[in-house]
């Protein structure tokens, strides 16, 4: 299993790092909610707005680790 981040927009920016077999078992793990809320970085913490137009841009594989 792979690691890959999703860059997501709405009125703010979103980096969510996701542990997923493909792009695609990344981005529906990030819709559905299954990852770590510390690998997340969000400019809007607190917000209770503006994820209803949330869109992935892009998705990419994290390099190894070890």
């Amino acid at each position: 299993m792979a690691k890959y981040k999703v860059h997501t927009r709405w009125i703010g920016y979103s980096a969510i790092v996701v542990e997923a077999n493909s792009p695609e078992e990344a981005e529906n793990k990030m819709w559905r909610g299954e990852y770590h809320g510390c690998d997340a970085e969000h400019t809007g913490f607190g917000l209770d707005y503006g994820y209803d137009r949330e869109q992935v841009i892009e998705i990419e594989e994290l390099e190894n680790e070890n």
